[in-house]
């Protein structure tokens, strides 16, 4: 899929005091998946992956490994600058606390092994809010 996007499928779960939000992006890398927050909405994007290679031809092909976007609006707000996020087994976890408003701010997710990353906003003792997802 050159030149285009991969929409990124979701759930979207309301977790008492946090909005919680999966996102499958298979063949991601950690580093090139940027979380944007505006006043109303998130916007998931990673960059391209690698070259796919030209010299095998694909018999069945029902995922792709390309750029990933998707821009979604919030239910309600959140606390961006408070989000935890890990990228594990192909699957993007954002746990977002719920606020009064949303403070827009851009998110990168920082590599912490082959294939996993995270982004710790909150780790507050006794809140609930460290590395759920």
């Amino acid at each position: 899929m050159p030149g285009s996007f991969l929409k990124i499928p979701i759930n979207l779960t309301d977790a008492n005091d946090d909005l919680v939000l999966h996102a499958a992006m298979p063949g991601a890398e950690p580093e090139n998946i940027l979380v944007t927050f505006t006043a109303k909405s998130i916007i998931l994007h990673s960059t391209m992956r690698g070259i796919l290679g030209s010299d095998k031809k694909p018999l069945r092909q029902e995922w792709h490994i390309g750029e990933y976007h998707r821009e979604l609006r919030l239910p309600f707000p959140v606390m961006s600058q408070h989000t935890n996020v890990t990228y594990n087994n192909g699957v993007l976890t954002l746990s977002m606390p719920k606020g009064e408003q949303t403070v827009p701010r851009e998110l990168r997710v920082k590599k912490i092994g082959a294939a996993r990353g995270q982004t710790r906003g909150h780790v507050g003792s006794g809140s609930g809010h460290v590395g759920r997802g």
